[in-house]
């Protein structure tokens, strides 16, 4: 994210990484590769077609750990992702009945996907057993299948439609609701404006999504060209998240760093891979308390004085008088744009 040459592309990845969440913590951290994978997906689907994005999401091998597609069959589906695929990935709350969770969730039963090798060869001591299994993790390329003895191929009804759905034609058939559309230009839009838009704003976006085939990449265009994104309630609209606050700092300071005091994020209250629970991580004004505030100064203090020493900012040291430094450090982070008794004050520092 700090060093990418594709910075909305990384910024998008980020984005559905809070949406269509899974934890390492669930996942195992024995399969911690997954979630890897997963964010390998989301970068390449980034400015998708939101129905390619959520397809793919919903066979990813940590999705289907994370929310127990992974365990359903026929006998006992699990409605887990069934739920939280219509109220948090795509629909929102009240556009959905109970009765479409148990009957969606009876269409994804028998997804699998393919394992590693788990039987080691005989003879091998413990240590080489665990060196094997490390090797196999490493070569494992998952793949996801159906297991037709575990799936309910019977006759479903949902959102008003009967047939013998499987996962994707649920998916599908969320996809032609106009909730859905509603759903996710509002998330783009308070993920890159500001979190309370009009709702002429979001029409207008709707249109985009109806008129483009569902494009994310046209609706986030639609977006950044906006007067809306321009304007003085977008200015300074949104709280940024810990690693937004990082990824800002050393952007814009043209930092270079091996990232030693990345983990400083946790005490913010984020980490990557990690979010709290299913609906991600809340954000806005969540992000601050006098807690998290001090863990942003500690970070600071960390990153930009180990060991009390001040780290090289060639484009700040590069400056020849305080003034000079201190205008070219506020151009960079607050657009310059601070009171002038606040700007004699850091001349002055």
């Amino acid at each position: 994210m700090c060093y990418t040459a594709r910075p909305l592309e990384e910024r998008m990845a980020y984005i559905w990484h809070g949406l269509l969440v899974s934890g390492v913590s669930q996942v195992g951290g024995g399969l911690a590769k997954l979630l890897v994978t997963q964010n390998e997906l989301y970068r390449s689907l980034a400015l998708a077609k939101y129905d390619d994005l959520l397809q793919a999401a919903s066979k990813d091998p940590a999705m289907m750990i994370y929310l127990n597609t992974v365990d359903s069959t026929k006998e006992h589906p699990n409605e887990n992702y069934a739920r939280e695929l219509m109220e948090l990935f795509s629909m929102g709350e009240g556009n959905y009945t109970e009765d479409d969770v148990r009957e969606s969730a009876r269409a994804f039963t028998g997804w699998r996907f393919s394992r590693p090798t788990e039987r080691p060869p005989e003879g091998m001591s413990p240590e080489e057993v665990q060196e094997w299994r490390d090797q196999q993790i490493a070569a494992w390329q998952p793949s996801f299948y159906l297991q037709a003895k575990l799936h309910d191929s019977g006759t479903k009804t949902f959102l008003g439609k009967t047939g013998s759905f499987g996962g994707e034609d649920i998916v599908a058939i969320i996809m032609e609701q106009p909730a859905a559309g509603r759903f996710i230009v509002r998330r783009l839009f308070r993920e890159l404006a500001y979190r309370d838009p009009d709702e002429a704003v979001i029409e207008r976006l709707i249109g985009v999504w109806n008129s483009s085939g569902h494009s994310v990449r046209e609706v986030v265009r639609a977006i950044l060209v906006s007067d809306e994104f321009y304007s003085t309630r977008a200015y300074r609209g949104l709280v940024r998240s810990p690693v937004e606050f990082i990824v800002g700092a050393v952007r814009g300071l043209e930092i270079e760093t091996n990232f030693p005091n990345l983990a400083a994020a946790t005490p913010m209250d984020q980490q990557l891979f990690n979010p709290p629970n299913v609906a991600g991580w809340p954000g806005g004004a969540s992000w601050l308390s006098s807690g998290t505030f001090f863990a942003r100064l500690n970070f600071l203090d960390t990153s930009l004085f180990p060991k009390g020493k001040p780290v090289a900012i060639p484009t700040l040291t590069s400056q020849g008088t305080a003034e000079s430094v201190v205008d070219e450090a506020l151009r960079r982070l607050v657009d310059g744009s601070i009171p002038a008794a606040s700007r004699a004050a850091l001349i002055g520092f």
